[in-house]
């Protein structure tokens, strides 16, 4: 049997260079050496980490909202990419409208997509190729924020144990590999929280052989579970971002060579540099196998997961601050009604969506539950 090649990288959108992507000039986005990887895959995917539309109205959120006008897929088709991701947090940043001119800008160019539906009963959670004789699954799910979607409102696929679980070991009865892409888990923080560790452990229970973290916009850390491959953090493929530059300007591009033998993961060092992505130089991957083998060795990042909260906190505190003496006294003197009119002045719509999102989104769940316990 000859060697079947995915190569799989991380976030990827045109938030710069959006001319030269309009034009297609791939090689002046993209290294000769990447574009080859790429084109010389039996299959390649990345994440679409936002809104290919022209659209304006927004989906009510806190945080950035991302699109970029649809004929910049021209630089992204000139990867040679077979499919894109869609199960994440950005892509219905501009509604249902924004989620239909991106998938018709995919179609239009050939492109796959999956992850996502223009509705709760259209939700296309994965794909399958057949590659050599071998059957591939690739199923990408993500956590909950402000992509919900339901019968009449664009969103992704969203992450519930039991059924995505369920799902899996099904899939895995009729296919050769199961891998699984999850958008989630601590941005910006290199290592596994306890949450997304335990998610990682039960999707490869119930047959995932390969599970990757995209979102977190740094290269975290990895782990051999029974068998299975397990990525806490890809890092960015190509997603320009002013913050964290240290951490957001590089990613790992992983290529699955998969043969008789089975599969191996080999991992590519990609970094972006006055506007090129390109194959790192030095491919210098000491710290990310230092993080390894602490993990390797039972480590569980307590300190690290600990400072992380507390950054946090700092935010949510005031966000969170409970009543002033007024308040509580207008709370004894005020009917209800007029006590939730009252509040309802006192709070900004951008404040109600910062909660809202801290309440309803996990990986914010988890590190507040974190921070609490650490700050009392």
């Amino acid at each position: 049997m000859e060697t079947t090649t995915l190569v799989i990288g991380g976030d990827l959108f045109p938030r710069d260079e959006q001319e030269l992507f309009a034009a297609g000039k791939c090689e002046k986005l993209f290294s000769k050496e990447l574009l080859d990887l790429f084109s010389q895959a039996d299959y390649s995917i990345c994440n679409l980490e936002g809104a290919l539309t022209n659209a304006e109205e927004k989906t009510p959120k806190c945080g950035p909202s991302l699109k970029a006008p649809p004929e910049t897929i021209r630089g992204i088709r000139g990867l040679s990419l077979r499919c894109l991701a869609l199960a994440n947090n950005h892509v219905t940043d501009y509604g249902t409208q924004g989620y239909a001119d991106t998938v018709s800008a995919l179609e239009e160019n050939g492109i796959g997509y999956f992850g996502g539906g223009l509705n709760s009963n259209s939700i296309q959670t994965h794909i399958s190729v057949s590659l050599n004789g071998k059957t591939f699954v690739i199923y990408a799910v993500s956590e909950t924020v402000f992509n919900l979607p339901d019968e009449s409102t664009a969103g992704v696929n969203l992450y519930d144990e039991y059924r995505v679980c369920n799902e899996l070991k099904e899939l895995k009865s009729r296919c050769d590999y199961l891998i699984v892409l999850y958008h989630g888990g601590a941005e910006y923080f290199r290592y596994p929280t306890p949450w997304i560790r335990q998610r990682f452990h039960r999707m490869a229970d119930n047959g995932a052989d390969i599970v990757i973290a995209q979102h977190t916009h740094c290269i975290g850390t990895e782990e051999r579970y029974k068998g299975a491959y397990l990525l806490y953090g890809q890092g960015n493929f190509r997603f320009v971002q002013k913050d964290h530059p240290d951490l957001t300007n590089r990613g790992l591009l992983l290529e699955i060579a998969v043969s008789k033998d089975g599969y191996e993961v080999r991992r590519h060092l990609v970094t972006t540099v006055d506007g090129m992505t390109m194959l790192d130089p030095g491919q210098d991957l000491s710290d990310f196998e230092e993080r390894n083998e602490r993990l390797a060795r039972g480590e569980t990042f307590e300190k690290e997961y600990s400072a992380y909260s507390e950054e946090w906190m700092t935010k949510w505190l005031v966000e969170f601050r409970g009543f002033k003496y007024l308040e509580l006294l207008l709370r004894r003197l005020l009917p209800q009604k007029k006590f939730t009119a009252f509040l309802r002045r006192k709070y900004k719509d951008v404040t109600v969506l910062r909660m809202l999102e801290h309440v309803r989104g996990e990986e914010d769940v988890e590190v507040m539950i974190q921070g609490l316990k650490d700050f009392y």
